[in-house]
């Protein structure tokens, strides 16, 4: 395709949609993934939501200094900062409790034959989008490796979605083909083209034009349509280990919900719990409590709450069309995604569980320093991303529905802003409360105790225990959800579990200087650089 062709379909708009799912024929689907939406310029000021956004956060953060003063009670502001701590507690320990529970689905959904509930010859095929830009080609091996071994590989076509600038796209595709030419439905090579106009460099964008290409060559072909009747897409990034399952799994459940007449279906986004315990026990502290925590925080929050996919998830292609694909302007593919296919459907999105474990590769360097830095450089990266969505959510509310936008805002504060980011800090802060209020008192203390001694508790100790059963899940889970065996000597664990405080005040600060960095340089800030990925080509142990 010529660079002309692309920039004039990039541009052009996409005609409307019919209200009836069962309406959306192949021809409209076809028309629909070659007709672009036209884009509005990207807005460089920086006057932007993300501003407001950081001001919350600052103010979130700062409430134990400032509100003595502005409430002119010590006791008010005592029991503000306790409730706030208390329900961080609360948080911490349902995470926990709702990990467990993910867990044993886990246990199930792994033993149990999926195929056995659904017909051999059911029209259905798997669009998997792989985005390719400089990774290395070692893991991006260990990736496709993974959906080869997939009990339902014939039913994938595998779409690597090449960016046009990177390097050896020629001998990297040769590669694959040589490599894995029989071992799916398909293998497609659609490339990106660079700098088409108004869009921005970065995963969603490529994964918008690799899909769209996947579907113009599924819609185009007879023979091909008679497949694919039903179509279910997945997208992940360059470094993901699938369970052998996982598409069997995915098969089934999506079929159940369409016997079962299920409204939501076509709202769906399926979520497969995420693990970072790929060769994660090479990896610096900070690397290895972030990749745990993440892996908690999947688990317990983003799945049971409803909150948003990441990294890897699957979806209807009826949602794709209805939602527009992906929007290319978007830094975050994961939430922009959410709030693309909530503005094109109307309707508040519904995150279900995939009983299917899938592995995520950490960020990784080569020696100790170089590991801490990819660290930072990718947990500035989500900083930029979260407060760019949030510029992106507030610009689209008056397109979206208000019960679905109200919710997605209380849960996107909560967990983005709050539990990711201003929760330690704001543990920090409490620290100068009995610097301020040095003589309050609570009557229902006993004469030894202190109010700030109840703040230790609260602020200290039980989230110190929280954290060290974190560590024993992270054993549980190697051993038996995982089946990889980690090199992680006891008395290192309990140094982790020691400095896990420290490194969530770390990742808090490194969030909060991205917020700064965008509101400094604006859109300019939202610059992909592919994180490093030094350990993840070596090959991990099994248990």
């Amino acid at each position: 395709m010529s660079r002309e062709e692309a920039i004039r379909r990039s541009s052009s708009i996409a005609e409307p949609l019919p209200a009836d799912d069962g309406a959306l024929t192949s021809s409209i689907i076809l028309r629909n993934a070659q007709r672009f939406k036209r884009l509005q310029p990207i807005n460089f000021s920086l006057l932007r939501w993300n501003l407001l956004w950081l001001f919350v956060i600052l103010v979130f953060i700062t409430l134990p200094i400032w509100l003595p003063y502005a409430t002119r009670s010590c006791l008010a502001t005592y029991y503000t900062i306790a409730g706030v701590l208390l329900w961080l507690d609360l948080v911490w320990f349902l995470a926990l409790i709702f990990t467990i529970s993910t867990l044993i689905q886990l246990k199930y959904g792994m033993s149990m034959s999926h195929k056995q509930t659904y017909a051999s010859d059911a029209p259905l095929i798997h669009l998997l989008i792989l985005t390719i830009y400089k990774d290395d080609m070692g893991v991006v091996c260990r990736t496709v490796d993974s959906l080869a071994e997939q009990t339902e590989a014939k039913r994938v076509v595998l779409v690597m979605a090449w960016e046009s600038r990177t390097p050896d796209r020629e001998e990297r595709s040769q590669l694959i083909r040589d490599r894995y030419g029989d071992k799916f439905l398909y293998i497609l090579f659609p490339v990106h083209p660079f700098g088409l106009e108004n869009e921005v460099a970065s995963k969603a964008a490529n994964a918008n034009w690799g899909l769209r290409e996947a579907v113009r060559f599924i819609m185009s072909d007879e023979e091909r349509k008679k497949k694919a009747e039903h179509v279910m897409v997945t997208t992940c990034d360059a470094d993901t280990l699938f369970h052998p399952k996982y598409f069997e799994a995915l098969t089934a459940d999506y079929l159940r919900c369409i016997a079962m007449k299920d409204s939501a279906v076509h709202r769906t986004i399926w979520q497969a719990p995420l693990f970072y315990n790929w060769n994660l026990d090479k990896n610096s502290f900070p690397v290895r409590i972030t990749g745990l925590l993440r892996t908690l925080m999947t688990m317990g929050l983003l799945i049971p709450y409803n909150v948003n996919p990441m990294s890897c998830f699957s979806f209807s292609l009826t949602l794709a069309v209805r939602g527009g694909y992906w929007h290319p302007q978007i830094f975050m593919d994961d939430v922009g995604y959410l709030l693309t296919m909530m503005i094109g459907t109307q309707k508040r999105m519904r995150i279900r569980l995939l009983p299917v474990p899938v592995r995520s590769g950490p960020t990784s360097g080569d020696t100790w320093f170089h590991d801490v830095k990819e660290w930072y450089i990718q947990v500035r990266r989500w900083g930029i991303g979260t407060a760019d969505n949030f510029h992106y959510f507030v610009v689209k509310i008056p397109r979206l529905p208000i019960f679905a936008s109200f919710i997605f805002t209380i849960g996107y504060f909560l967990y983005y802003g709050v539990i990711l980011c201003s929760g330690s800090l704001f543990g920090v802060s409490t620290i100068f409360f009995p610097l301020i209020c040095p003589d309050t008192k609570l009557i229902w203390l006993p004469k030894l105790f202190q109010s700030h001694h109840t703040l230790i508790l609260i602020g200290i100790i039980i989230p110190q225990l929280l954290y060290g059963a974190l560590f024993i899940l992270d054993a549980i889970w190697c051993r038996w959800t995982l089946h990889v065996k980690e090199d992680i000597f006891i008395l290192r664990n309990i140094l982790h579990w020691i400095l896990t405080p420290f490194t969530l005040i770390a990742l808090s600060l490194v969030q909060l200087w991205s917020y700064i960095v965008l509101a400094a340089l604006g859109k300019r800030a939202c610059i992909h650089k592919v994180a490093g990925k030094a350990t993840l080509a070596q090959v991990d142990s099994t248990a």
